[in-house]
């Protein structure tokens, strides 16, 4: 569960089972009142979602929780969406909103403004060379990351180049196991999260020979001392204007790969 969250997987299974009646049920049971399962009995949630203990039991334990005991834990120690935002949003009023959204677009436009004006052609020319000439490369991340990925894995679909996107630490570790010397990884970690968190797939990366591309604002990190080339990105994120400009690198990068290895 290292690398995606129990919010994360419940809105998953909300989307890919609705064939699968009971899942479904008890994964828009467990959403409908996920602040309150900490709280909850196995027998009080089987009630809410119309199934049996026993059903909850096994929903649980197909997610790769040993117990219902350990699935609540996970739940209590949710980060909510209030850290997204500084206290001025926090804290805002009706009136306070327009402002707040001005500064929001400005803040993102300096981001965007601070990626062109911190781009390096000669490496982005050599992270592309690396991307088209290897056998495997696998796009890492965390979260709205690893949505990104998903349009980042189209794209490069359509330009001829397949990119591997595991969700969690079980799918990352099974594909980077199989990795030649001649493979990439790209880590898209506005703060340097995902190498914090992931340290033993930033060994396998390094013990394969893989190399390693950090996509980040966090370039003075020593957590990023593994990575073989770091591209900067963002200025500001206070309110997740990060995201917008994390994109705008990822479009870059598709679109000088299309330019020259279409």
């Amino acid at each position: 569960m290292e690398n995606i969250t129990v919010m994360a997987i419940l809105l998953r299974l909300m989307n890919d089972s609705i064939s699968n009646k009971t899942q479904f049920s008890i994964a828009r049971g467990i959403l409908k009142n996920f602040r309150q399962i900490p709280q909850i009995s196995i027998y009080d949630l089987a009630d809410l979602c119309f199934v049996s203990p026993a059903s909850i039991s096994r929903f649980v334990k197909s997610l790769g929780f040993s117990s219902f005991s350990e699935f609540k834990k996970e739940c209590e120690g949710y980060i909510s969406i209030d850290v997204d935002y500084s206290s001025n949003v926090l804290k805002a009023k009706g009136a306070d909103i327009l402002p707040l959204f001005e500064r929001y677009t400005v803040s993102a436009k300096e981001n965007l403004d601070y990626n062109l004006q911190n781009i390096d052609m000669d490496q982005i020319e050599k992270i592309s060379d690396w991307i088209y000439k290897a056998d495997d490369v696998v796009y890492l991340g965390l979260e709205f990351a690893t949505i990104l990925g998903q349009h980042y894995q189209k794209k490069m679909a359509e330009c001829n180049k397949y990119i591997h996107l595991p969700w969690n630490f079980e799918q990352q570790r099974e594909i980077i196991g199989d990795f030649s010397e001649n493979s990439v990884a790209i880590i898209a970690s506005l703060e340097g999260g995902y190498f914090y968190r992931s340290s033993e797939i930033i060994r396998m990366l390094k013990n394969k020979g893989s190399k390693v591309i950090a996509i980040t604002m966090e370039h003075n990190s020593k957590l990023l001392r593994d990575a073989d080339e770091i591209i900067l990105c963002n200025k500001n994120n206070s309110e997740t204007e990060g995201r917008l400009s994390l994109l705008h690198v990822i479009e870059l990068l598709i679109m000088y790969y299309f330019i020259n290895y279409k």
